[in-house]
């Protein structure tokens, strides 16, 4: 085996013409480890693997607009431990790895490569201009080796790549071999401290899956005013948490408005930020003198019930004052609203009023639905366009959808006219 890892190194160093550049030669890719947690591996050696993967991410240069990982994990049920881009920062992503914790049980490749084809590489998370690989390491051959063929010959007809690593002396090469893409993308080393010795080889090998050039209606430009990203435009944005949020979900959305923000340069001349009011109440403080009656009194308490979120309210705010110059907006900067939702409208037809009303101001609305009470549907219809309108199941989740979110500022930023193109019409019809 060392005759032949010497030989694959001899001949990838030709091919590459030495070391490989970090980040395959600025390449960006979506690259996911799929990693047996099965019983089988002990302890110490399930640490080693990980700390593997620490040193195969090290070879790669992680950001925003270069490479992603993610991990799914594999026993008796699969894992998904983080998607792709969830963590753009290298020491991030090198920390959520080491505190993974091995569940155990049996070895379900099979499940593995189901959830890693529908899920891991789906658009949700997979960047259709980069190349997609993914590297499975395991210890031993599948509990249902036909399943893992069929699931396997799925993943290669989705078109991603399949880098297939066994250890020790239990695995099934044929297995092996049907998991991964190519005979050449078969590696198998003794043990779990002999990983090592692969890094650099799947690292190269990685970087010379071929990807095409990206077509260009669906290459998102790159964001503006923002670290390691093109654009030079102004840009106003006003962000808007739903008023019937709770405290753990408020402080959910906050952190995310922060995570977006982290990377962007704030200030008078380029960024500039704000957080709409909540419209919780439908009048002010009920006053001692106020009412002389009970009935007059319950009354009152009514009109205050949470029935519904008021994104007619947030989104008038925004048309009116949010960004009137007089708290800062600028006539020359783009300008986003973010609304963040969580409940039904109570006023549906002034909600659909006012989007109409904010997009032909230009205002660019992005809503995010969160949670089985939003009817997804009209919340649709008040977004900018379908395509800027997100959904997750819980507040713990917005930091899923962080890097589209930020690709969606990118869209006509260059351009000097802030209205719906021909292009974006014809996508919402």
């Amino acid at each position: 085996m060392n005759r032949l890892l010497l030989v694959f190194l001899l001949t990838i160093g030709a091919v590459f013409g030495g070391s490989p550049e970090k980040g395959c030669g600025n390449n960006p890719a979506d690259i996911v480890f799929v990693l047996d947690e099965s019983g089988s591996i002990w302890g110490p050696h399930f640490k080693q693997q990980l700390k593997f993967v620490q040193d195969v991410i090290e070879s790669f240069d992680i950001g925003f607009n270069r490479t992603h990982v993610g991990v799914l994990t594999f026993g008796t049920n699969n894992r998904v431990i983080f998607p792709l881009g969830k963590y753009t920062n290298e020491n991030e992503l090198k920390t959520a790895v080491a505190g993974i914790r091995q569940q155990r049980g049996e070895t379900y490749t099979h499940l593995a490569l189901k959830r890693l084809r529908e899920e891991m590489f789906s658009p949700r998370y997979a960047r259709p201009w980069v190349r997609h690989v993914a590297i499975i390491i395991t210890d031993g051959e599948s509990n249902y080796p036909q399943e893992t063929k069929r699931e396997a010959a799925l993943c290669h007809a989705a078109g991603f790549e399949v880098l297939a690593v066994g250890v020790g002396q239990s695995v099934a090469r044929d297995e092996l071999e049907a998991i991964a893409s190519s005979s050449d993308k078969v590696f198998t080393v003794d043990s779990y401290g002999a990983l090592d010795t692969l890094r650099s080889i799947l690292a190269w090998k990685a970087c010379a899956v071929p990807t095409e050039p990206p077509p260009p209606t669906t290459t998102p430009p790159q964001p503006q005013m923002i670290e390691d990203c093109n654009g030079h435009n102004k840009m106003d944005l006003l962000w808007s948490i739903s008023n019937q949020a709770g405290v753990d979900e408020t402080n959910y959305g906050l952190d995310f408005i922060r995570s977006v923000t982290a990377d962007m340069t704030v200030d008078p001349l380029r960024v500039q930020v704000g957080l709409s009011p909540r419209f919780c109440d439908e009048g002010n403080a009920i006053r001692l003198k106020d009412h002389d009656t009970k009935e007059g009194f319950w009354r009152d308490l009514d009109r205050r019930r949470l029935a519904g979120v008021r994104s007619d309210r947030t989104i008038g705010y925004m048309r009116r004052e949010g960004f009137s110059t007089q708290n800062g907006g600028r006539s020359d900067a783009v300008r986003f609203g973010i609304l963040i939702v969580d409940n039904t409208e109570t006023d549906w037809e002034n909600a659909v009023n006012e989007a109409r009303l904010a997009k032909e101001e230009g205002i660019r609305l992005l809503i995010i639905g969160v949670g089985s009470r939003v009817d997804q549907g009209k919340l649709k219809q008040l977004a900018w366009s379908k395509r800027d309108y997100f959904y997750v199941t819980c507040y713990s989740e917005l930091n899923v959808i962080k890097i589209r979110i930020t690709s969606r500022f990118c869209v006509d930023t260059n351009q000097r006219v802030w209205k719906k193109s021909l292009l974006e019409s014809l996508y919402d019809f």
